[in-house]
């Protein structure tokens, strides 16, 4: 058994020998090609082989990521047609959502991204949310960012660049990304709370550049004590009812983004129209029949200037579909443009809260006939379209708009500029008088009727 082994030794001896003695004949240079080593591996000799690149830190695994968030807001719209991947770790979250930027989610959908967009787009336009203004992103379009409220700021990020490797092209992946005021409170505000002494102002940072505890750096409040004393319990109980008083107009400009809400400032059109619509929306919300309704981007425009790509485009087209902002569809003409940045004036507010307050014909009236009835000096400077709005505010008595908001007055200066404390004192009550709802009244029947 052991006679093999050693005759395969000396073959390859003999092999050797004859290679050796063949080293100086004409085959010798091929054989030494034939068995020279690789050049390349020559000058690679001692150098360690690289190892494989590491996954993509999106693909290692996380643990109990790939379950939604416990905390996971209920109040974010979740995509139809979309599919929850799992929660992205901080360490691994891409440089366009920032770490800091609270809890990321990542998701899934054949759809593509800018169908995404467009979906959050609407949603974010609906009561309650407001979209904060980004600055344009070199060859990208940025992310959209979002608040509900005062407690929490949502970032859509429709091309997060994570790459999952294993799954089809055709599959996009975005990432939903969370932020709360208050970490703590999950469920929203107590019911019954007492209402703050001070409204918080929150300065329209991105996500990310959000911190995960806001109030290590508080922003500047607007104390109510800067606002007349007789304005103060309206803002109180609009806020606790969830209207965002004290959130920015929406204006791109950069003052308008780094600078506190101001509670005595000017409010837009565009602002007092989401106003307008949340409030009656939720003062009514056991009366579906009661309720202005959202408009599809689908629509046809009813001003030059809010087109179907507008943040605000739902809500504005849907007051003006509803005959409640004079418009060309309600018989004006000259209504061919709507000014959303303009600040809404005294008359143009009676213009359009007082319908929703009479549901029905607003009745004809004359200059003589205001000054008469409210004894205005200036009843002659009234815009001939909000004189009928005005004569039958009176007729509201102490549920007037104009008492309400801004006391008496023999002066109505029909062309001066609407507060925010001033638009909150006319939302809160609608209807007629020993007939209407208050926002307390809402608030103490929060749960709508089933249609």
């Amino acid at each position: 058994m052991l006679l093999k082994p050693v005759s395969v030794s000396l073959s390859a001896i003999a092999l050797v020998i004859g290679l050796s003695a063949c080293a100086n004949s004409p085959n010798s240079q091929t054989l030494e090609r034939t068995f020279a080593a690789d050049p390349l591996l020559e000058e690679n000799e001692g150098t360690p082989v690289p190892p494989p690149p590491p996954p993509d830190p999106a693909l290692a695994p996380v643990e109990g990521s790939s379950e939604l968030p416990q905390d996971f807001p209920e109040t974010i719209p979740p995509y139809p047609n979309a599919e929850f991947i799992r929660t992205i770790a901080p360490n691994e979250t891409p440089e366009s959502t920032k770490a800091d930027a609270g809890v990321v989610t990542l998701w899934q959908t054949s759809d593509t991204a800018e169908q995404v967009r467009n979906f959050y787009q609407q949603q974010f336009n609906q009561p309650n949310w407001e979209i904060v203004p980004q600055a344009n992103q070199a060859g990208s379009q940025p992310n959209l960012i979002a608040r509900h409220n005062l407690d929490l700021l949502v970032n859509i990020d429709v091309e997060p660049q994570i790459g999952m490797g294993e799954n089809s092209p055709e599959r996009v992946e975005f990432l939903i990304s969370y932020v709360r005021a208050n970490p703590a409170e999950t469920t929203g505000t107590t019911p019954g709370a007492p209402p703050p002494n001070t409204i918080a102002i929150e300065a329209a940072t991105p996500v990310s550049q959000a911190t995960p505890e806001p109030s290590a750096t508080p922003a500047t409040p607007t104390t109510l004590e800067q606002v007349p004393e007789q304005l103060r319990p309206y803002l109180r109980d609009l806020e606790k009812m969830g209207i965002a008083i004290a959130q920015s107009s929406g204006n791109t400009s950069a003052n308008a983004t780094e600078s506190p809400v101001n509670l005595n400032q000017g409010i837009t059109r565009k602002q007092f129209a989401r106003w307008l619509l949340e409030v009656n929306n939720k003062i009514y919300a056991n009366q579906p029949g009661k309720q202005v309704r959202l408009t599809p981007t689908t629509a046809n425009p009813a001003f030059s200037d809010v087109s179907t790509t507008h943040p605000d485009f739902p809500v504005i087209q849907g007051l003006a579909e509803a005959g409640i902002i004079p418009s060309a569809l309600s018989g004006d003409s000259s209504a061919t443009t709507f000014r959303p940045d303009a600040i809404i004036t005294r008359e143009q507010l009676l213009l359009w809260k007082v319908p929703l307050d009479l549901r029905s014909n607003l009745p004809s009236a004359t200059v003589d006939g205001i000054k008469e009835s409210w004894g205005f000096q200036d009843a002659g400077k009234i815009d001939p379209n909000a004189l009928r709005a005005v004569y039958a505010d009176f007729q509201n008595g102490e549920r007037s708009n104009i008492r309400r908001a801004f006391g008496y007055t023999t002066l109505f200066q029909p062309k001066k500029e609407v507060t925010r404390a001033e638009a909150a004192a006319a939302l809160w009550f609608f209807g007629r008088q020993g007939e209407g709802l208050t926002v307390p009244d809402a608030m103490a029947n929060p749960s709508p009727v089933t249609p």
